[in-house]
């Protein structure tokens, strides 16, 4: 059944043509590092491709999800740009990334 909403609360529900996507990546490291380390991978990938893409990371190596910074979905190649990153990196393996799914309802 569907309903009938107004285009504000559409919007204001980020539903229909107001839907935002974004993706969940996922990888491990290749060897014991300590806290530090990880860090300054994070710091990596967030100077690299996440803040130049105008992008928003939650989560960490073993598990994170991406988005737009302000409202809007990341395109395909922004999943392309955080994957090549990942996987060009020597400390990691098993690198996965995920479709695009509702970043608000998934």
């Amino acid at each position: 059944m569907s309903k009938n909403r107004s285009p504000r609360l559409t919007k204001k529900l980020k539903l229909g043509e107001f839907q935002e996507f974004g993706f969940a990546f996922s990888a491990e490291l290749t060897e014991k590092m300590e806290m530090e380390a990880q860090e300054q991978l994070i710091i990596g990938l967030l100077e690299a491709v996440i803040e130049k893409r105008k992008l928003a990371l939650s989560g960490w190596i073993d598990g994170g999800f991406v988005t737009k910074l302000k409202s809007g979905s990341t395109t395909e190649e922004d999943k392309k740009a955080v994957e090549d990153w990942l996987k060009s990196n020597k400390a990691l393996k098993a690198v996965e990334v995920g479709p695009m799914v509702d970043a608000w309802y998934e």
